[in-house]
């Protein structure tokens, strides 16, 4: 019985320092909201996409495609014509 509580509580201790050292790693990081989500309608599917302008390169657009089973991801040169974040 003893033995069964500290393998409990190693573990225990083992999934809060997962959580814990997850969590640290990304305190710093930036939240960048999406310029434009939505879902396409599919058979099957429960499609989402976001797209969003990379802080790196405010010049390019990238999509995210997400789906249950599988994610996606291409960018692109903006056209002169994109419709920027801050003109909404």
């Amino acid at each position: 019985m003893k033995k069964l509580f500290i393998l409990l509580a190693i573990l225990f201790t083992i999934n809060l320092n997962a959580v814990s050292w997850s969590q640290m790693m990304s305190w710093g990081n930036k939240t960048v909201k999406p310029d434009v989500k939505y879902s396409i309608e599919t058979e099957g599917y429960n499609v989402r996409v976001y797209e969003f302008t990379p802080l790196s390169d405010p010049g390019s657009t990238c999509i995210m495609t997400f789906t249950n089973e599988k994610m996606g991801m291409f960018c692109f040169a903006k056209s002169k014509d994109a419709i920027r974040k801050d003109q909404k």
